[in-house]
């Protein structure tokens, strides 16, 4: 049987953190919050009501730290909270307007006319897609990650990736392969 001084640094937060340590639930989930506020903006396409869904996932987060069992997944939990408080928050959004997007996406710098073009591209995605897109190519996530974060099967989760990138390739003019 493992003794808690045998655990890892980032288990023993996680059990600090279960056993109700706020300070230890920071550092946990800390790392987590910058991605939690990208996946949110490209699915809600508003940053303001992204840092909302950022604040109350990780209130949620902290209310449900007792059934995460280990911290290599914290990443994956943190982003599918992420997501559904999204996707709850986008179908109540009835009255929501169609924004354009920033061309910057949150980076400092102008962006190039490709950029721009590929933004509003990955805009034109359905909120599902434009996740799992975002998710893969932008947070570097694998398969298995996305579909965890999406609530969803990695095989699942390699079919709407597919399925997005087919529609950039048409959306954009290119080639199909």
């Amino acid at each position: 049987m493992q003794g808690v001084a045998s655990l890892g640094v980032d288990e023993r937060l996680l059990t600090a953190a279960q056993a109700g340590d706020h300070e230890c639930f920071a550092r946990l989930i800390e790392p987590q919050l910058a991605a939690g506020y990208r996946l949110a903006a490209s699915m809600l396409n508003d940053p303001g009501q992204a840092e909302d869904v950022v604040q109350e996932a990780t209130l949620r987060a902290w209310r449900g730290i007792g059934r995460l069992s280990s911290s290599s997944r914290i990443r994956p939990w943190f982003l599918s909270i992420v997501a559904n408080r999204s996707r709850s928050l986008r179908r109540t959004r009835w009255w929501s307007v169609v924004r354009l997007p920033s061309p910057d996406m949150g980076k400092a710098g102008p962006a190039s006319d490709a950029r721009t073009d590929l933004l509003i591209a990955i805009r034109r995605l359905s909120p599902d897609e434009r996740a799992a897109i975002w998710l893969r190519f932008f947070e570097d996530m694998n398969s298995r990650e996305v579909g965890d974060a999406l609530g969803i099967s990695a095989t699942a989760a390699r079919s709407r990736i597919h399925r997005a990138l087919r529609r950039l390739r048409v959306d954009l003019g290119e080639e199909e392969l």
